[in-house]
Order: C-alpha cells, then structure tokens, then sequence
C-alpha cells in the first residue's frame, strides 16, 4: 500500500494561505534540503485546484534546475470539483480527481 503524506506551510497560529507572503524569509539551506529530499521520496504530487493552478502557472518555466526538473516530471493529481480539465503541465499527465478528498486518499493508497 503507497503512503499518502502531507507537506504544507503552516504558521504558528494556524495560517496556511498565501505563503509567499510570510514563508520566504525563513526559506534557508534546512529547510531547502528538507523541501527536496521530501520532493524525491514522493512518486506523484496531489494538488488542490487553486495550488494547481498556481504551480502550473509557475514551475514549467523553470527548467533546468534539480526541484523544478523533478516537479516538472511528476505525476500529478489534481483534487476539485470545479474543473473540468487540468491546464496541461509537461509530462505525465495531470489527472483530475473530483471526490471527496478522503476517498481520494485511499483511491492513491492502492494505486501501483
């Protein structure tokens, strides 16, 4: 059975959006290591619509560098009930994913 782990930016007092604006002066040497050292234990990424949406718009254009190369190449789940079809991302494929996120979940457990 696959794992399905979590990594997301949280502050202290619980705010998880827009991480641009507060993350970036913590971002260091650790915290890059640990970024992708996750990125390379991961076989595919499961993505809200929105962070989808954002990456896809951002990480195709920045080729040639080891965490874009392997976020470029990843398989790519797309969780929302609002699209109707992922904005194309280079290879694999985006696949779009419209249940409940904790069916989601134990749908990508058994996958292979």
């Amino acid at each position: 059975m696959r794992k399905v782990a979590l990594q997301m930016y949280v502050t202290l007092d619980g705010v998880m959006e827009a991480p641009q604006n507060w993350s970036f002066s913590f971002w260091g040497d650790a915290l890059e290591r640990y970024a992708f050292d996750r990125l390379l234990a991961a076989d595919a990424l499961l993505l809200g619509r929105a962070t989808y949406q954002e990456f896809v718009a951002a990480w195709p254009a920045r080729a040639n560098n080891p965490f874009a190369d392997r976020m470029n190449n990843l398989p790519k789940f797309v969780v929302s009930k609002t699209l109707e079809q992922p904005t194309a991302w280079k290879a694999p494929r985006s696949t779009l994913l419209s249940d409940e996120l904790d069916e989601v979940a134990g749908q990508l457990e058994q996958r292979k």
